[in-house]
């Protein structure tokens, strides 16, 4: 592999950091900001949120469209503060 190719993929990884992007994960899941899922949001998809077992991010909401699930995690508070309402009538079971 070409060194200007591995410079431009750290551009571009740089890019998406910068954007919200956090991480990818190959079972085709991106973690991104809270910023940036909730701007996702405006798009045409399914939304699923429940609970996880980190005891700093109990909440995690998820957005799949085109075969990609975006998801971010909250604290409990965050996620009410966000989204309003009670957060267990929001959280579905696995």
């Amino acid at each position: 592999m070409d060194i200007n190719v591995i410079e431009a993929h750290v551009k571009a990884f740089r890019s998406a950091k910068n954007n919200g992007i956090l991480d990818i994960y190959s079972d085709n899941k991106i973690q991104v900001s809270d910023t940036l899922f909730e701007k996702l949001l405006n798009e045409k998809g399914s939304l699923t949120v429940e609970e996880t077992e980190y005891l700093s991010f109990p909440v995690k909401a998820e957005f799949t469209k085109n075969g990609l699930t975006y998801f971010s995690l909250y604290t409990a508070k965050e996620f009410k503060n966000k989204f309003g309402g009670n957060v267990d009538e929001c959280i579905t079971t696995k």
